[in-house]
This record gives C-alpha cells, structure tokens and sequence, in this order.
C-alpha cells in the first residue's frame, strides 16, 4: 500500500508528530499530499508551538476564520511593514499594537492582511501595553524629544487621549509597561524608576515610585496582581522583588556573574515563581522553599 493510500486517521496519527517545517516540506511532494496536509486538523498540534497561531495549550482556536497552517507566516509578513526592526508588541484577543524604531506605532488584527492603523510618533517607540478593556493601549518612547514618552490612545478613535507624568528628564525612556487593572499600570525605564499611574486621578502626576538603588536602567517589570512587583535591571542579571507598600525592595537575586553581565530582558511572575530571560540563559525562582532556589 503507498503512503497516500493510508486510511485518513492513520495519516493524520503519523502526520500528528511532524513539526510545521516537516508539514511544510511534505506538502511540496505531491498535490494529493498538498491537499491532505493543509487540512486545519493536521496543523493543529504543530501550530500551539508558533507564535500567534490562534491555537492556546488546550487546543481551542480563538480566531477560526484564517487557515491555521497560514497564521505564523501572514503574522510575520504583516509585521514587516515597519521600515525598522520592531522594538516591542503587545497582544489581546487578536488585537494587535506594535512599535518600531521608525518611530512609528501600528495596530493589526489577526485577519487583517495589513495594518488597520499607523500612527507617526515623536520618538523611537520601546514600549506598549494594551488595557484589559482594549478601548486603548500606552505606548512608551525614548524620550529625547521635549514630549511626554508616556501616551494614551484610543482604539476606535486612533487619537491621543493624555500623556502621563510632566517631569521626565531627557533620555528617559519608557522601556516596559504593565496594566495590572483597567485604570492602574506601572512603568519602568532608563531613569531608573518604577512607576504606578492611576488613569481616574491627574495624569500629570504618578501614584508611586521607586527608585532602583544601584542606579540602573529597568527593562522590564511584572506584577502578581497584588502588593508585588518584580523588576530586572540593566547589569549583572539583577532582579528585585517590591512591596508597593513600602520604599525599598524587599530582596534581589543576581543572576548573571560579574564578569559577564547581562540586563533582564523579560520576566514573568506569580506567587510561587519568577522567570527571568537573560542574554543566554533563562532562570527560574522558586519563592516555595527558603532561600528562593535558583535555577
């Protein structure tokens, strides 16, 4: 019997341990293979490993309306309509928002097959955050121009609502940003501040701030939710743990050596563990035992 003559449910039990260059490479073979293996079943479990493919760990689609075997490849295309290398993204529910060193500021969706919105910004943009709502999102630029790095926009409208905060020094970039609820968002950047901004009071004026000791630039900043906050700071993989009820952070961890220092590029956090991504390495915290391990 040849391969293509195999019954459908066996074709699609070997095809279910291909990944999505083998499928792609399969599907060159012959037109009966072409048509079998674009079918959205046999790419279901190869399309959970790539970006922005629709498909979540449990394997529901939350966007049927594009081919699954087309998502990756259309989300990189799309993303190319910046004339510079993209500098931060930001996803909700198949909306979009990512920013550039063209000094430009885009939305997409996942069934555009170019970007509805093209905004035209002062500055290089390194940072932008969707709300919870997505009624808008905040971008966060570099700030080497005399204007606000922090901005509001509205969705529908592509206009902008507020800048947030009147006393940045030149130069200091807004490099991360984090909504822990529709009208509270914290900031983190190149002055070396961590920032809370609630939307329903002045915008002029931040809630909190604090001030990284050792006087390091913060590239990216996470919360639990709650009272903690977690940044990761420019030199030597160093992370700190915050209490928003208090001025100084409550613990670090150096991640990286002395002789191969290497900022904290990403990080992600909850009650019981913390990881951070460095140059060459990712790391894990444990906070269930004590000391935190570290792996």
């Amino acid at each position: 019997m040849m391969f293509t003559q195999l019954p459908d449910d066996v074709l699609f039990h070997i095809l279910s341990h291909l990944d999505h260059r083998s499928l792609s490479r399969l599907s060159q073979v012959c037109k009966s293979l072409n048509v079998f293996v674009n079918r959205d079943a046999v790419w279901r479990k190869a399309a959970k490993g790539c970006l922005n493919s629709g498909i979540t760990w449990n394997g529901t689609d939350i966007d049927g309306t594009i081919v699954v075997h087309n998502r990756r490849n259309r989300m990189s295309l799309r993303l190319m309509g910046h004339s510079q290398e993209v500098n931060c993204l930001d996803t909700k529910n198949g909306l979009i928002v990512s920013g550039s060193r063209d000094r430009t500021a885009r939305m997409w969706t996942l069934t555009s097959s170019s970007p509805l919105a093209t905004i035209s910004m002062i500055d290089r943009v390194w940072s932008v955050a969707i709300s919870p709502t997505q009624s808008s999102f905040v971008t966060g630029t570099a700030c080497c121009e005399d204007a606000s790095p922090l901005r509001i926009w509205d969705v529908e409208r592509l206009a902008c609502v507020c800048s947030l905060g009147s006393d940045f020094r030149r130069g200091a970039g807004v490099l991360d940003i984090a909504f822990e609820s529709p009208f509270q968002l914290f900031t983190c950047g190149y002055d070396t501040f961590i920032r809370q901004w609630d939307l329903r009071l002045s915008p002029q004026k931040c809630v909190m701030e604090w001030e990284e000791p050792h006087d390091s630039a913060l590239y990216c900043i996470q919360t639990d939710g709650n009272n903690m906050i977690a940044s990761g700071s420019s030199y030597y993989g160093v992370v700190r743990i915050w209490d928003k009820r208090q001025a100084r952070c409550l613990q670090f961890f150096q991640l990286s050596s002395d002789s191969v220092s290497s900022p904290v590029y990403c990080l992600r956090f909850s009650s019981s563990h913390l990881y951070a991504a460095l140059a060459t390495a990712l790391h894990c915290l444990d906070f269930r035992q004590n000391p935190a391990h570290i792996t």
